[in-house]
C-alpha cells in the first residue's frame, strides 16, 4: 500500500509540474488563465494517451515482442488524441477571448505538426521513466533472486539430508532389511540418486528435466514410506523431455508445499494429483492436493517455497511464464506454464 501511495503520488507530481511548466511558457503569450485552462485540458487528453500505452500497449505488445502490433496501435492512438486536441482548441477559440495571435496560432500547420511531437515525446520520456525504473528493479530483483537461490540449495539441501528425513528413509531401509524385503535395495539407490543429484548435479544452472523428473519421482517414493498404507499420489508425465532444460529443484517447493499444507498422511481422504506435460518448448505443471480441513486453506501462502518460485520464475522467463493458484475449502491447486529457452 505505501508504494503505491507513493506512485499516486509522483504521478501528481509529474501532471502538476507538466501543467505548470507549459502554463508558465505560454502565459507570456496569452491570458494566464486562458493558457492554464488549455493546458489542463490537453494534459488530460495527454493522461489518457500516456496510461493507455504504459498499462496496456506496452505490456499487452512491446513486452511481448509484438512490435509490429505495438507501432501500429501507438501511432493510432497519437493520431486519435492529436485529432482531439486540435478540436478542443478550435472549441476553446469559440469560447473564451483569445487574442488574434493564439487564433491564427491554432490555425496554423506548424500547431498541428507541434501537437504530434508533443504526443510522441511526451511517451518518449514516460516510456522512459518507465523502463528505467524496470531496469533498476530487475536489478534488484537479481540480486535478491541469486541470494535467495543460494539460501533456496542450502535448504533444499537440508530437507532432503536433514535427520528428520534420513530418519524416516533410514528407519523404513531398516526395516526392510531386518524382515530381508527385495525393497531394501531399490530404496537405497533412490535415496542415493537423490543425494547424488543435489550434491554434484543441482550447482549447474539448468539441468536435464529428465533428471529432475526422476528425482521428483524418487522424492515421492521415498515420501510415502512415512506410511505403512500407501498414500494416494499421483505423479504423471505426459510428452518426451529428452533435450530440455530446466532449473534445477524449480518444482520441488511445490511438492513441499503440498505436504506441509494438505493432509496426505491421511490415507483414506488425503491425495495428491500432479501432472507435468511437455508440448514442445512449452511445460506445463499442475498439482492439486486435499486439505483436511476449510481453516487449511486458508494458511496456504505461508509457503516460503510458493513466493520463491514465483520470484524465480518471473527473473528467468520473466512473460514467458504463468502461475496459478485456486483455492478452494477442500483443495487448493497450482498451475505453472513455461516457455523453455
Amino acid at each position: 500500500m505505501p508504494a503505491r501511495k507513493y506512485r499516486i503520488l509522483f504521478h501528481l507530481l509529474f501532471w502538476i509540474f507538466y501543467v505548470g511548466t507549459i502554463t508558465l511558457f505560454f502565459g507570456e503569450i496569452s491570458d494566464i488563465k486562458n493558457v492554464f485552462t488549455r493546458t489542463v485540458i490537453t494534459a488530460s487528453f495527454n493522461a489518457v494517451l500516456v496510461y493507455f500505452n504504459l498499462y496496456y500497449l506496452l505490456p499487452v505488445y512491446f513486452e511481448k515482442r509484438k512490435y509490429w502490433h505495438y507501432a501500429v496501435y501507438l501511432n493510432l492512438s497519437v493520431l486519435i488524441i492529436s485529432i482531439i486536441r486540435i478540436e478542443a482548441d478550435f472549441l476553446l477559440v469559440k469560447m473564451f477571448n483569445f487574442d488574434g495571435f493564439v487564433v491564427h496560432l491554432f490555425s496554423a500547420l506548424t500547431h498541428y505538426l507541434s501537437i504530434l511531437i508533443s504526443c510522441y515525446l511526451l511517451l518518449l520520456l514516460t516510456s522512459s521513466i518507465r523502463f528505467i525504473k524496470e531496469y533498476f528493479e530487475n536489478i534488484q530483483l537479481r540480486e535478491k533472486i541469486r541470494y535467495q537461490k543460494l539460501e533456496a540449495e542450502l535448504r533444499n539441501l537440508k530437507n532432503q539430508l536433514n535427520p528428520h528425513f534420513l530418519f524416516n528413509v533410514l528407519n523404513n531401509i531398516y526395516s526392510l532389511a531386518y524382515l530381508k524385503s527385495d525393497k531394501a535395495a531399490p530404496v537405497i539407490l533412490k535415496l542415493s540418486e537423490m543425494m547424488r543429484y543435489v550434491l554434484y548435479e543441482c550447482g549447474e544452472p539448468k539441468v536435464p528435466l529428465k533428471n529432475e523428473i526422476e528425482y521428483l519421482k524418487n522424492y515421492l517414493d521415498l515420501y510415502q514410506l512415512k506410511k505403512e498404507e500407501k498414500m494416494n499420489i499421483e505423479f504423471k508425465v505426459n510428452g518426451n523431455p529428452d533435450g530440455v532444460l530446466i532449473e534445477p529443484l524449480l518444482f520441488l517447493p511445490l511438492f513441499e508445499n503440498c505436504f506441509k499444507h494438505g493432509n496426505l498422511e491421511d490415507t483414506k481422504n488425503g491425495w495428491l494429483k500432479s501432472e507435468l506435460t511437455i508440448n514442445g518448448k512449452y511445460l506445463n505443471l499442475w498439482i492439486e492436493n486435499s486439505m483436511g480441513h476449510p481453516d487449511q486453506a486458508k494458511n496456504l501462502p505461508g509457503g516460503i517455497g510458493v513466493k520463491n518460485i514465483k520470484e524465480r520464475l518471473k527473473m528467468i522467463y520473466g512473460n514467458n511464464c504463468e502461475f496459478v493458484e485456486v483455492e478452494k475449502n477442500n483443495s487448493y491447486s497450482v498451475s505453472v506454464m513455461i516457455v523453455t529457452k
